[in-house]
């Protein structure tokens, strides 16, 4: 069903003049209803760079050529490159058009090197589109800080004008709307109608979040009752309304009708789909697997001083896929994998591969299973008296997820070296993880209850990630999956994502888990001694 809400009154008071000068004056081709404005014409090297020596000119010239050529990227780059206190109109005014189809994580590492630069102005075009990067994602904070360096908010020009509006707060009632779509299962097993229902809480704070900083959003909901061919009309539904960002289905096979009935450069994001659908762009999972988190893993157990482990994983595309990116980080590491066993899913009891792996005594026994198998096998492991050998128990994120810290009794969990896609607290006490923390007071103050699941997290984050992809798409002109790929690092409460070769992907820290808790590797924590009296 529509949801959707009008900001209120005190909201809506012309925050971000900014969307509708990027779409008429500052060449952000974004699509309907904004028109499509072609990059301005590069005139000839004018006033300002005569007197240029010979590799000075040629250095102009490259980089007037590369913005002729829609390289922006590298003419970003060639820009501010060129000599300093040279030809700063100039430069200046090209800037401005490669900016505004730069992505914002070009931007952000440009903007770090203003402070060595003798030619502050070449740079506020860079900061004036990070405002406005920002500003269309409802983060309101970080824009203004950006829109207060340009200039000195006194720049001249678009920048400028940029800037101001920005620092005004100010947004007109015709500003675009981001439109949502949601494909979810509101009827259907009651099991799935109940994440459906808390992963939807998520996505409302997100939306209601958005709407406070300055950018209305428009959510619709389509029910697919939990079947694919309910999926596929959903779909459909969503696409005649010109929805572009669509969150669900859950799924794998809901998950590919819905990629199958929506138009090309539709960007799709599934909390739970463990196979995205094949052959097709722009549809993201975060259970697809992860091959960060196993590389990070190897990383660790060789910084230990361990080279030797048994990998025990589910047969399936993402833990082969996460035991492959293992094997080889760890062979680069001077590492040895002496057995690679796989087990079928559907799986409960694991005696055949953790007798093969008690066997080979590693030092290491790797298990890279999702939650639902370690909630069975980490007993089993006890079990199978593999705890009482010298050999030590590591795996992937499934381990530091809170459904095996909070299911799993905590002996069989103690010692056992993970990643986690959040840094533990005790990692540096003075830094924060401020989003999670953000997240659970903005749901606690919207529902005026407690927060006691981790599914609305997963909304919440997915809906800022389809938001920003939007709001890159619209700033650039680029389609949103491109928009992801060139978005940099972002911060969510249960982690910080990327998109790295059409996949979402987190960064992850390795811990190692005692008494229910994840402690950073190195921080002191030592691992509880094996055998029946270790861990309570």
């Amino acid at each position: 069903m529509p949801m959707r809400r009008s900001p209120p009154d005190r909201v809506v008071r012309r925050r971000l003049l900014v969307v509708l000068l990027a779409g008429a004056a500052f060449g952000c081709a974004a699509g309907s209803p904004l028109p499509e404005v072609e990059s301005p014409a590069v005139p000839a090297v004018q006033a300002g760079t005569a007197g240029l020596s010979a590799q000075e000119d040629a250095q102009y010239r490259q980089a007037e050529s590369l913005l002729r050529r829609r390289h922006f990227d590298s003419a970003a780059l060639a820009l501010l490159n060129l000599p300093a206190g040279r030809g700063t109109e100039w430069i200046v005014r090209r800037m401005e058009t490669a900016a505004s189809r730069v992505g914002r994580g070009l931007l952000a590492t440009l903007a770090a090197r203003a402070d060595s630069s003798g030619d502050a102005p070449r740079f506020d075009p860079v900061f004036a589109q990070l405002a406005l990067s920002y500003a269309l994602t409802g983060q309101g904070e970080k824009a203004r800080a950006f829109a207060a360096r340009v200039g000195g908010t006194g720049g001249r020009g678009r920048s400028g004008q940029v800037a101001a509006a920005v620092l005004a707060g100010g947004l007109p009632d015709d500003v675009p709307v981001a439109v949502a779509g949601a494909i979810m299962p509101l009827s259907g097993s009651p099991a799935n109608r109940e994440y459906a229902r808390l992963f939807m809480e998520g996505v409302e704070v997100a939306a209601e979040a958005a709407r406070q900083g300055g950018l209305p959003v428009e959510l619709i909901v389509e029910d697919n009752r939990g079947t694919p061919h309910g999926s596929a009309q959903a779909a459909a539904a969503l696409a005649e309304r010109g929805v572009r960002i669509v969150l669900g289905p859950l799924r794998d096979a809901n998950l590919s009708a819905t990629a199958g009935a929506l138009p090309l450069g539709t960007a799709v994001f599934s909390p739970t789909a463990r196979e995205p659908a094949s052959g097709r762009g722009s549809v993201y999972s975060l259970a697809g697997g992860d091959p960060g988190a196993a590389r990070t893993l190897a990383a660790a157990l060789a910084d230990l001083g361990h080279f030797e482990a048994v990998v025990v994983h589910r047969r399936s595309p993402q833990e082969a896929m996460e035991a492959a990116a293992f094997l080889q980080a760890f062979s680069q590491a001077g590492g040895v994998v002496r057995r690679r066993l796989e087990y079928e899913p559907g799986t409960t009891t694991f005696e055949e591969p953790l007798g093969e792996a008690g066997l080979l005594e590693p030092e290491f026994l790797v298990v890279l299973a999702p939650p639902a198998d370690l909630e069975l096998l980490a007993p089993q492991i006890a079990f199978f008296e593999l705890d009482e050998t010298d050999v030590r128990v590591a795996g992937g994120a499934g381990w530091t997820s809170p459904q095996v810290l909070e299911s799993v009794a905590r002996r069989h969990t103690d010692s056992v070296v993970a990643v986690s896609p959040l840094p533990p607290a005790a990692a540096d006490p003075a830094q924060e993880f401020t989003a999670a923390q953000e997240f659970t007071a903005a749901y606690e103050q919207h529902f005026r209850r407690t927060l006691l699941s981790p599914v609305p997290a997963v909304g919440y984050d997915l809906l800022r990630i389809a938001l920003a992809a939007w709001a890159e798409s619209r700033r650039t002109g680029v389609a949103p999956s491109q928009a992801l790929e060139a978005l940099g690092p972002l911060e969510g409460a249960t982690g910080t994502y990327s998109v790295v070769d059409g996949r979402l992907v987190r960064a992850f820290f390795p811990v190692m888990i005692l008494n229910g808790a994840l402690h950073p590797l190195g921080s002191g924590a030592t691992a509880v001694p094996a055998g029946p009296s270790g861990g309570s």
